[in-house]
């Protein structure tokens, strides 16, 4: 037949092909290949039953071309799933006509008795196309350019499986042994030892195989792909080369109960070992650095021996196991949700060298403390969400970044500390507040003395017992989740300073219902508070202010909003002279500092009138405009 496609264009249009033209010749279903006029592809008979409705195949059925309504397309490959759970005549050899060029994924996915004959034309074949199969073996005709077999004799059965032309490449394995091969009773493959000539496993090679219980490799394996041995029944994984590249989800749902890695490895990727539940130890090797996302996910861990060269845990890559207790020795970096789940861990330890807890890292563990060592630079939000056990939380002076409420959810933390001498944060009236320094050492505080320099409101305790939550002046920002679920509060009391409040700073608390904000211009705010506090409960803000809150995103959402005196604001924005009100001898007084440079007896905090954090000639127009307009 004329050559229609290269190599790639195959892949494109095996993996892109989309409803065209569909139908029946013969016993299969065809579907015209799009961007073509006369070339199909053999797909499913339906998408209920899928492949399975062709029931037996013999060779005989495959065609290079068929005709439909006067009309003779070429048929030059398998479509994806087209013979899921189909079955070969008994000790049938298939035959793949010369011209089919691509078989897609899942194309023989689940099939059961026979060997698969691929020709020499046969170009493309998805990673995925063999998943589950039952295959008896699998050989290529000489002179394929692109593919071959290896014919592997271990003990008194000899095997077949594709490869790639050098046979240095596992593509796809066939899961039964092909000299047992019967109607009666057919002997699946249980056990495996890699060719020595074999440097890689191709991605999904052995994906599902049913019966695979054992795999012997050698020291010349470089790669093991992609979801090599994906859910099969593989117990032990003894991996000697250093160097190996495992592929993510490479022995996820396996049944591996043991693992040994060399000494050297560095890295384990993502999903590696995921859901292998008989999994209930783990030693990794001197040498490791890494653990990948998910890569010890939901096993059923109870003991865990990191090495001194560990420095990183991934994302959930221990969550959802039965520790009680581990030691992150030098471990800098906790990933997101890296013990999220571990409903049994009590206890964390380290050699100090922990550098950053990342978001949801401990979510549901019953911890009473939180694991925060002196060194510690970077917590981020919610990571110790829902430890409704934790009853203590110590910020240490090291800590420099703290991105939202850490402790959301965790019910029975009454109060925020922070360990004297911190320079960027501070507990005030059990919360937790971003600082620039304080002014007077926390020892030396009468109580009740608000910290000098807070810039931010970074959490309320979840279990916190006061009905008044008020914010102290200077405060900029309600941080990420601030003030979620601590539902004892009633009211809030927002300073004339508020600048920002941040998303979810006030969800799933319904009973307040009454919001007090004293910043004259309504600070940056989407819908954070819930719809129940915004139907229910009353906002008072500055007089003069009513009409910009009730028409500001978020606080317009109010359905009451009444104004309040609030007297002489020396925060008030554009009153440059602090009279106490916005006036024309405002504008004379921004208009004199602009031509002297001298600010004496002005508030250059308030002249920046609309707000694009420089005092210019612009500030003396939007106040005029605004003495104008009133508005």
């Amino acid at each position: 037949m004329k050559r229609y496609f290269t190599f790639l264009s195959v892949c494109v249009l095996a993996v892109c092909a989309l409803a065209q033209t569909q139908f029946t010749s013969g016993k299969f279903k065809y579907e015209v290949i799009e961007g073509t006029d006369n070339l199909v592809q053999i797909i499913p008979k339906s998408l209920s039953e899928s492949g399975a409705g062709y029931g037996n195949l013999v060779t005989s059925d495959f065609k290079t071309s068929v005709t439909y309504n006067g009309v003779t397309y070429t048929v030059v490959g398998i479509g994806a799933n087209a013979f899921y759970k189909c079955t070969l005549n008994d000790q049938a050899i298939l035959q793949l006509p010369e011209g089919y060029i691509f078989i897609d994924e899942g194309a023989f996915s689940y099939t059961e008795l026979g060997s698969l004959k691929m020709p020499t034309t046969m170009q493309f074949i998805a990673e995925t196309a063999f998943n589950n199969n039952k295959l008896a073996g699998m050989t290529v005709l000489a002179g394929n350019p692109y593919f071959a077999h290896l014919a592997s004799t271990q003990g008194s059965v000899t095997y077949t499986m594709l490869t790639n032309k050098e046979k240095t490449k596992i593509i796809a394995a066939p899961g039964a042994k092909p000299t047992q091969f019967s109607s009666s009773g057919t002997t699946y493959l249980t056990s495996i030892t890699i060719p020595d000539q074999i440097t890689e496993i191709g991605d999904y090679a052995f994906y599902g195989n049913p019966t695979l219980k054992t795999v012997n490799f050698h020291a010349g394996i470089t790669r093991i792909g992609m979801g090599a041995f994906y859910e099969t029944l593989i117990t032990r994984v003894n991996i000697p080369n250093p160097d190996c590249e495992i592929g993510n989800s490479c022995f996820s749902n396996s049944q591996v109960s043991s693992i040994t890695l060399p000494q050297g490895m560095k890295k384990l990727g993502r999903h590696v070992f995921f859901y292998c539940t008989n999994l209930t130890s783990l030693t990794l090797p001197e040498g490791m650095e890494e653990i990948g996302m998910m890569c010890f996910g939901s096993c059923a861990l109870t003991s865990v021996n990191l090495p001194s060269t560990m420095v990183k845990l991934d994302s959930c890559s221990l969550q959802d196991n039965p520790l009680t207790s581990i030691n992150l020795k030098n471990v800098k970096y906790v990933g997101r949700q890296a013990f999220s789940q571990c409903t049994n861990l009590t206890t964390v330890t380290s050699n100090g060298k922990l550098e950053e807890i990342d978001g949801a890292a401990f979510t549901r563990c019953p911890l009473t403390t939180a694991y925060l060592p002196g060194g510690l630079k970077t917590i981020v939000m919610n990571a110790y969400f829902r430890c409704t056990s934790l009853n203590s939380f110590t910020v240490p002076t090291t800590v420099t970044t703290i991105t939202g409420n850490p402790c959301v959810g965790a019910t029975s933390l009454r109060a925020f500390n922070v360990a004297a001498g911190s320079e960027y944060f501070a507990a005030y009236d059990g919360c937790l507040y971003a600082t620039d320094g304080l002014t007077v050492k926390p020892e030396n505080r009468a109580e009740g003395d608000v910290p000098a320099g807070l810039t931010a409101l970074v959490g309320v305790p979840t279990g916190w017992q006061k009905s008044v939550l008020r914010v102290p002046e200077g405060v900029t920002v309600i941080a990420n989740q601030a003030a979620r679920e601590a539902t004892s509060i009633t009211e809030v009391e927002l300073p004339s300073t508020l600048v920002e409040i941040r998303p979810s700073a006030f969800a799933s608390i319904n009973g307040i219902t009454k919001v007090t904000c004293l910043a004259t211009t309504p600070p940056n705010s989407g819908n954070y508070f819930t719809d129940a506090v915004y139907e229910n409960a009353t906002l008072y803000v500055p007089m003069r202010s009513l009409e910009r809150y009730m028409n500001a995103e978020g606080w317009s959402r109010f359905q009451h909003i009444e104004g309040i005196d609030t007297g002489y604001d020396p925060g008030m924005l554009g009153d440059v002279n602090m009279d106490g009100s916005v006036s024309v001898a405002d504008v004379t007084a921004l208009i004199d500092y602009l031509l002297s440079g001298d600010a004496s007896g002005i508030n250059l905090e308030v002249a920046d009138f609309n707000a694009d954090t420089n005092v210019s000639v612009s500030d003396v127009t939007s106040l005029i405009d605004y003495l104008l307009s009133g508005n």
